[in-house]
Parts: C-alpha cells; structure tokens; sequence
C-alpha cells in the first residue's frame, strides 16, 4: 500500500521561530537543504523555500531592515502549506491545493516534504478514478513495480519523473520523493547519471540501449524505450537497467559452465566408448562396423527402435549396447520373451494386474514388464509372436505413453524406450495381415538389420577369441584352437549363426583332452569341410574387381587365422613379402 512517506523528501531543515535569522543561514549553508521549516510550539508557522530565504535576507540586508535580533517569526511565508500525519490516506491528497504538503509525526514533529502536489495529484486522479477491480489489477502491477530486482525509471512524455521502484533507488543511490516530479535533464546536471538515455527517447522516439555511469558509482547497462498512446505520440518513456559488473560476473560463469559443460560432454563419450567396449560388440566385418555406428548415433536419443536377423545372430547384445550407452544406462533394462509366455499371460504379463483381476491373480496385484521399465529400457524380444490383441494395447501405450492394469481403471503415465527385435520379416507379416500395419511404424522408427555370420566370416577370428578368453577363464583352462580348425570354421554355414559358435567353442573347450583343439575334435561336435572346396560365383561382376576382393578376402582370412605373415604366405603359397604387401595395399593390418 503506498504511503505519505514513500512520496516524502527528507530535503528540508526545521527550525524554531525563535532562532535568530544569523543561525539560519548557517544551518542552510551548513546543510544544503532545498526548504526550510519553521516551527513553534508543536506548530507548524511556515515553509520557505531556502533560495527565496536567502535572496529575502539579501534584500533586508540592503534597505538596512536587518540586524542580529531579527528572528525567524519576522519573515513573510510565500509558500502555502498542509499538515498531515504519516498515516494520512494517499487518495485525499486530491483535495489540497496548497503548493506542499508537511508531515508530522506523533509529536507533530516535521519529518517528510511533499512539494510536487501537481504531478502526484495527476497520478492519484487517474488511479483513483478507476472502478474496484482496475484498482485491484493497478495493485497488483504496483506490488510487481515495487518487488522486481529489476530497475524501472518512468518519466512522461516531457522528461519529467512520474516513479521509479525501490531497486531503482538502490541502484542509481536516490530517494524517489527526491526525483519525483523532476525533469532528468536537472538530474544529469546534478550528476545523478552520465547521460539521460530518457532524452535520447525522446527524440529518436525509438529503444535506445546505453552504458550510464551513475551517482552511485555503479556501472549499469540500460535500456529506455518508448510507450506511445492512442495518435502515436510518445506517453510515457520506460527506462530498466542491469549492473555492468552483474553482467559480466554472470557471463564469466557462462563461460565456466560451458567449459564444464564441455567436460562433461567429453567424459560422456569416453564413457559411452568404454561401454560399448564392455557389451561384448565383438566385430572385425565392416556390415557389423556399420550397425555399430547407427547404434553409437542413437543410443542417446529416445527413439524406438526395430532390430531384425536371424535367432542367434546378437539382437540382445545390440539393444544392450543402446541401453548402456543412453541416458537412461542407470535405469532398469527389462527383457520379455513374447513367443514363450502363452497368449492368455501376456497381457498381465506386459500390462500388470489388480488384485482380484482374474482366477488365481496374486493378492495384492503385480507390476507388469512396462511398469518396471519405467525410467528405463524395455526390450520385446520375438516382437513378430504378440497377439493381435495385444498388438493393440501395446499401441495405445506407444500412442499415449500410459498403461491400464487387466482389472483395473486407473492410468499410469510410465515413461520408458522401447527396443524390439524380431527374426521374422514384419513387413511381409503386415502383408499377411498377421501383424497391424500401424504398430510396424510405430516400432520401426530406427530400423537395424544384422546379417548373419556366414554373410560376415571376417568376424570369427575376433569371436573365437573372445569366447576362447571367457570359457579359459571360466574353466581354469588355457585351450587354443588348430590355425586348420579356424581355416574349418570359415567353410561352415553357421545356421546358428554367433549363438552356435559360442556353444561349440564352450563344448569343445570343456571336452577336448589336448591343450589345442584339433579338425579332429571338432568334427564331433560340427560337420566341418576341409580347404578343398572351389570357389563359387553367387553374381556376375568385372573380372578385375572379382580378382580384388578374392585377393583381399584371402589374404586377410589367412592372416586373421595365423596371426603371422610368414604362415599366412605358407598357406596361401605366396611369398612373405606378397603378404606384407596385399595387407598394406588394403590396409588390412
């Protein structure tokens, strides 16, 4: 609420009638006040002005009309005047018509001057002539004026100031009853600011942005702009500022937290390297390269994503990888079969139920696979064996993000990334109409083929490796492989694709007798073919280019099987050197 004193100056000096005029103009001169007050017996006799005082003394000093014994009750008050207490209502200032205004306190003491009646009358006109509910919004703007860190400097449209909020008088280091009513070109003179930015309005009648200097000794970066009424003539000139050194403490931390952020950025994908490392992406063909690549672009970013290939070829393995390289790798990772749980499970299985839902439900209900996935992962492993009715719910859940336990009313918003895989062909499933062409492309936002082994042989070596290094240890064990058994396993077909090629190694390791398993002792356990087998042409291709990639394959194969040159170049019954050469020409090594 405002009050009497917020529209007060304190610019004035008291003194009693029986004070002599000598002792006056010491006080005056002393104190640099603009209005004097004289006073007597708890009353207020009269105001003057302290440059009419003075100019008054002047001019009695000059007709003799003044001595040491005049007193202060002898001099001729010019100024008319009102007194009121502090707690008198702002609104009735309306009725004065006196020049200024004295407030008293409980004594009847003077302690503050309103002398800009005209202006402030104006001001309490248009407030007060509003009905009920314009003053209560007028209120509500006057209290965001007041509390907002903001500074805010209003003048009209001749420069003159009508108010300006408390961080305004902070900052430029005024009172507002001392600015108020006053024209900023008086307030540039007296130093209050470097420059008005007010007049620079005014007559560019446009936004205006400068740096000021102010009384204060502040620094402020400040910006005016002009409110223009009803014919397109400016009404009022709002000026707000920040503190220079505010700005530039904030952008320095800007620039830290970009630093830092920066940082961060870096850890992140260093981390996010590692844990591709640590999810067993085993690979040395460039078709696995390529999926390894998609799955490094989208892991951080929300999106569904449809993994297809055979059983066995590591579907599972990929959607880890996304999994632990998102942003969601410290959140839960929940895997559901759907072709091994019965079409009358699924539903509660997927979904959750109520207690009570069906015949034999578990008191107290159960929390279904997309509700643990909340925050998380959910991987819908055989994707192509969800029934058709369960397709559409699990539609419903993409479309709205929310699930509805079997027996139960109540949503639940669960936010969760769903990754499915399937080795079937969906597309030619949605032909068939066995699965809802609007789930297909619900799922297969971000599509991820991987081909089988026997389409990429170059990732055995790598394989056989890796699974040698984990049954070894494992098993207390230290089992290589024959350079004939690897030359073997490049023949096969592999119609188990990765899965089939770590069960026989783990066989092979725990059955074999000798430290290195021989042709011999896999055959028990695969149908392998001997390097006796001719070439085959699957297409039909430059003669040149057919003789490049044969080159490459070869070389590469045997190198990735001997591990030396010298044994590779044995093999292929070349030369060492021939070796070294195709490997560097390919850059295979």
């Amino acid at each position: 609420m405002l009050k009497l004193l917020d529209l007060a100056s304190q610019d004035f000096i008291v003194s009693p009638t029986s004070n002599n005029l000598w002792s006056l103009i010491d006080s005056i001169t002393t104190q640099n006040k603009k209005f004097v007050i004289t006073f007597n017996d708890k009353c207020v006799v009269g105001i003057l002005t302290a440059n009419s005082f003075l100019r008054e003394i002047l001019v009695a000093k000059e007709t003799n009309g003044l001595d040491e014994r005049t007193t202060i009750a002898e001099l001729e008050y010019t100024l008319t005047f009102n007194v009121v207490t502090e707690d008198f209502p702002v609104a009735k200032l309306i009725n004065f018509n006196t020049d200024v205004v004295v407030i008293i306190n409980k004594e009847s003491y003077p302690i503050g001057i309103i002398n800009r009646i005209g202006i402030i009358k104006k001001m309490l006109v248009d407030y007060c002539g509003c009905p009920p509910d314009i003053q209560q919004t007028m209120q509500e703007y006057k209290k965001i004026f007041e509390d907002i860190e903001d500074e805010i400097f209003v003048t009209d449209q001749f420069g003159y100031v009508l108010r300006l909020n408390p961080a305004a008088e902070r900052v430029i280091g005024v009172i507002a009853g001392d600015v108020v009513g006053r024209h900023v070109k008086e307030l540039e003179k007296e130093g209050v600011f470097s420059t008005s930015i007010t007049m620079h309005v005014l007559h560019q009648k446009k936004k205006i942005n400068m740096i000021q200097l102010l009384k204060s000794g502040k620094t402020v970066i400040s910006t005016a702009f002009p409110i223009f009424d009803e014919e397109g003539e400016i009404a009022r000139v709002v000026s707000t500022s920040k503190d220079y050194q505010e700005i530039t403490k904030l952008k320095s931390e800007l620039e830290k937290k970009e630093t830092e952020l920066e940082r961060k950025n870096q850890e992140i994908n260093t981390l996010r390297e590692e844990i591709f490392s640590n999810v067993n992406l085993i690979y040395n063909s460039k078709e696995m390269a390529k999926v390894r690549d998609t799955v490094y672009k989208i892991a951080p970013i929300d999106l569904t994503v449809l993994i297809q290939g055979e059983s066995g070829v590591g579907k599972e393995v990929i959607t880890k990888a996304i999994h632990y390289a998102s942003l969601r790798s410290d959140q839960p990772f929940i895997k559901i079969n759907c072709s091994v749980i019965p079409e009358t499970l699924i539903e509660s299985e997927l979904f959750g139920y109520e207690s009570g839902a069906f015949t034999g439900a578990t008191k107290g209900g159960k929390i279904g696979k997309i509700e643990l996935a909340n925050n998380g992962t959910l991987f819908l492993d055989e994707i192509g064996e969800l029934p058709l009715l369960i397709q559409v719910k699990l539609l419903e859940f993409l479309q709205d993000r929310e699930i509805c336990k079997v027996g139960g009313t109540n949503k639940i918003k669960i936010d969760t990334r769903i990754i499915t895989a399937t080795n079937r062909n969906l597309q030619n499933m949605v032909n068939e109409g066995l699965f809802r062409k609007d789930l297909f492309y619900r799922l297969n936002v971000v599509p991820i083929n991987i081909p089988p082994l026997r389409e990429r042989k170059e990732d055995i070596p790598a394989l056989v490796k890796y699974f040698l290094e984990i049954f070894n240890s494992r098993y207390g064990m230290n089992k290589t492989i024959a350079p004939e058994v690897m030359q073997a396993l490049y023949t096969y077909s592999w119609p188990g694709n990765v899965r089939e090629l770590e069960h026989v190694l783990e066989r092979a390791v725990i059955i074999s007798d000798m430290e290195v398993i021989t042709l011999a002792a896999m055959q028990n356990f695969l149908e392998l073919k001997t390097n006796n087998k001719k070439v085959t042409c699957t297409e039909i291709m430059p003669l040149k280019l057919a003789k490049r990639e044969l080159e490459e394959q070869l070389v590469k194969n045997a190198y990735d099987i001997y591990k030396s040159t010298y044994k590779a170049a044995k093999a292929l019954e070349i030369n060492q050197s021939t070796v070294v050469k195709i490997l560097k020409k390919y850059r295979l090594n």
